[in-house]
């Protein structure tokens, strides 16, 4: 008879870790300890990643608004008032420094110059026979070349006081009619809002942001016509000024001349140490007027201050221009009587509103050039709060939002006057400099993050 097996219950079954009658088999053998430190560690290890990932992640460099900004922004104008007469560059050219950009009209300038010089040649040559007086007829033809000079001096003066004449003529008449069309837009958008908006109840939002739009395009053209006003004005005085200037000059030329004229008479004063100084002190006065007629003449000619980039041209070939700059043209959009400029988003050629150093723009008018000078930078306002990792040398991240490019910059300076904006806090403008500048334009905007 065959031996029968017995059989092995569940406790059999435990002690030799087998599975018995009605236990399923273990899909694994139990983990030995050597096993167990290793998925302990690595559990570990994951947990930490896991964790500092989080740390970092909850802890990301805040970012910031900013704008890319030139290094130096000139606003060019002349520095007295004439008509352009070339204009040499267009924006995107590149300039160096002291190439002529833009001239004026200058024929009043050479006009005064040249009477001034005529002036020290005649006045020279009185002092010059004052101090060391000619015998006989050697002193007569000295007298007579006296005479030549100062008649030529007289000439000089009187064609320097009608051009002058002329010339404030036509740039008062100019501005005047500047005056006249701002009093117009003035009066037009005035009488709109008097009609469309007198009402206090409102039909519809848009009707009020109509409303609303108009009222500020009113104020604004207040602005620009107190402008203008001011302008004819100092245009006015100026040329007073001047043609009292002119008028004083023909009657001293003239005074000289019935001198010389009495010298070749005999019927001269004594020459005295009185005599010769008045004279000597009338070169002296020519000789200063010479330098001033000079710088006038230079004046009119606009040279570029730095190497830079040509950003704007805000004038043409005829233009009145002057220290303000040019009168600006507000676009087709804000021409009095159309709808077009109430609304907003809609606006052509915006007056820019940039700063800068020079003479910046005004509402009424505006620089006849910019120039953007050095390397682009990028200029970002941090707030207070954040100003504690600010410092210079440490390094930024910039994405520029308009081509989706990234760079890398480097913390210039920091401006230590705040930019306050009521009800908000307070902001400083961090300089950034780029390591290796993408291709930007000056005011594309960039989202900064210190790291």
């Amino acid at each position: 008879m065959p031996k029968r097996s017995r059989a092995r219950g569940m406790n059999a079954a435990l002690d030799s870790g087998e599975a018995g009658v009605g236990e399923m088999k273990p899909a694994h053998s139990p983990m030995r300890p050597r096993q167990l430190a290793v998925a302990s560690v690595v559990a570990l290890t994951g947990s930490g990643l896991g964790l500092a990932t989080y740390h970092r992640m909850a802890t990301k460099p805040p970012t910031f608004s900013g704008i890319v900004t030139p290094a130096h922004t000139y606003y060019l104008n002349f520095p007295a008032t004439g008509t352009v007469l070339t204009l040499n560059v267009k924006p995107g050219d590149h300039v160096h420094a002291g190439q002529v950009l833009a001239t004026m009209d200058g024929g009043v300038a050479a006009a005064n110059l040249a009477a001034a010089q005529a002036a020290v040649t005649a006045d020279t040559a009185t002092v010059a026979g004052d101090e060391a007086p000619q015998p006989g007829a050697t002193q007569q033809a000295q007298n007579t070349l006296s005479v030549t000079q100062a008649s030529a001096a007289v000439t000089a003066a009187k064609n320097a006081l009608l051009l002058a004449q002329n010339n404030d003529q036509h740039t008062i008449s100019s501005q005047t009619v500047v005056v006249t069309g701002a009093q117009n837009a003035y009066s037009a958008d005035g009488a709109d809002y008097t009609q469309q908006c007198s009402s206090t109840a409102t039909t519809s939002t848009t009707q009020a942001q109509f409303c609303q739009n108009l009222k500020s395009k009113v104020g604004r053209d207040a602005t620009d016509l107190s402008t203008a006003q001011a302008e004819l004005a100092r245009l006015q005085a100026s040329a007073k000024l001047e043609e009292a200037r002119d008028l004083d000059d023909v009657t001293q030329r003239q005074a000289i001349l019935t001198a010389a004229e009495q010298k070749v008479s005999a019927a001269a004063q004594p020459l005295t140490a009185a005599v010769i100084a008045q004279d000597k002190a009338r070169l002296a006065t020519a000789q200063a007027q010479v330098a001033t007629d000079e710088q006038a003449v230079r004046n009119a000619t606009l040279t570029a201050p730095a190497d830079g980039v040509v950003a704007d041209t805000r004038g043409a070939v005829g233009d009145l221009a002057g220290p303000e700059g040019v009168h600006a043209y507000g676009g087709p959009a804000a021409q009095p009587g159309t709808q077009a400029d109430q609304q907003p988003g809609f606006q052509l050629f915006v007056p820019n509103s940039n700063g800068g150093t020079g003479t910046g723009p005004t509402s009424a008018y505006q620089p006849l050039l910019t120039l953007y000078a050095g390397p682009l930078n990028v200029t970002a306002q941090v707030p207070e709060q954040n100003m504690a990792a600010v410092h210079s040398g440490a390094h930024a991240k910039l994405n520029v939002t308009a081509t989706g490019t990234s760079a890398v910059g480097t913390i210039g300076e920091v401006t230590l006057d705040p930019a306050r904006v009521p009800g908000t806090t307070t902001y400083y403008d961090v300089l950034i400099t780029l390591d290796s500048p993408p291709q930007l334009l000056a005011g594309m905007t960039v989202d900064v993050s210190l790291f």
